[in-house]
């Protein structure tokens, strides 16, 4: 067991919650029962098991523990694990995971896919929220398009709940390619719509027809999808708004969206 918090191990550790060592080392910590539960059964690449002993409380955590590869793992005193911790009461496991690089060519393509595209959003919340709700719904893939918040950020990571490793979720991806991308599956005979949430759509979006393959475009928390953007859309629709409200959070937006495309097509 390793008992200092200074070990240099614990270090690399502790030093992948900042973004610039994660991209240099090409892997993340993932932390907590639920996630690391959800990296082993998507089969994602898990590097190490992280555990603290007097930290286990959980019947299902020693359970990950007991199953791990021994040369796989790495036991902590509890001081030195809450020291690459990022809660209040940790749940004493944790893993490093790979960083996998995946093209927008391996999204697959089919008569009912549904993508989609969190246009350079700047809240780590968001985004691990929208690739839940696209888990959540069986969605096709989410595309990070950059900048971006990072993907890999202690905070996305949690907001996701383990949903990062169902899906596919392309990132970091630069608008260029995501125009190419799409002209490549319209090329292949995919007759895609691409549908784009703007405050400035005179449509809303429960008047369109989702029962095709969909790409939804979401944009920034702040200034929302570029101009360019909307106007390369196929169409263009806003959520109605009742209330005082101007508008809605970008992952409530998102889930909104993505369930009307699920309600058209279970109707059908």
């Amino acid at each position: 067991m390793i008992i200092s918090r200074q070990n240099p191990r614990v270090k690399l550790l502790r030093s992948l919650r900042l973004r610039k060592v994660r991209e240099q080392e090409g892997r993340f910590l993932v932390e907590g029962i639920r996630i690391v539960e959800e990296a082993l059964a998507c089969a994602a690449p898990v590097e190490t098991i992280v555990y603290a002993p007097d930290l286990l409380v959980s019947e299902r955590a020693r359970a990950l523990v007991e199953q791990a590869d021994p040369d796989r793992s790495m036991a902590l005193s509890a001081e030195a694990f809450r020291s690459l911790s990022d809660r209040e009461d940790p749940q004493g496991i944790a893993a490093v995971v790979r960083i996998e690089d995946r093209p927008l060519s391996t999204l697959p393509l089919s008569a009912e896919m549904l993508v989609i595209v969190a246009y350079q959003l700047s809240d780590p919340g968001n985004l691990g929220a929208i690739i839940r709700t696209a888990d959540a719904a069986g969605a096709t893939g989410v595309i990070a398009v950059t900048p971006s918040v990072d993907l890999h950020d202690p905070q996305t990571v949690r907001a996701t709940m383990g949903s990062l490793f169902a899906l596919p979720v392309l990132y970091p991806v630069e608008a260029a390619d995501l125009e190419r991308w799409l002209g490549q599956v319209r090329a292949a005979g995919v007759p895609l719509c691409v549908v784009a949430s703007s405050a400035h759509a005179r449509q809303d979006y429960y008047e369109v027809d989702y029962r095709g393959p969909v790409v939804l475009l979401v944009g920034n928390e702040r200034y929302g999808l570029p101009p360019e953007v909307r106007d390369r859309a196929d169409l263009l629709v806003r959520l109605p708004m009742a209330g005082r409200a101007t508008s809605l959070n970008v992952s409530a937006a998102a889930a909104a969206m993505v369930y009307e495309v699920i309600r058209q097509r279970r109707r059908s």
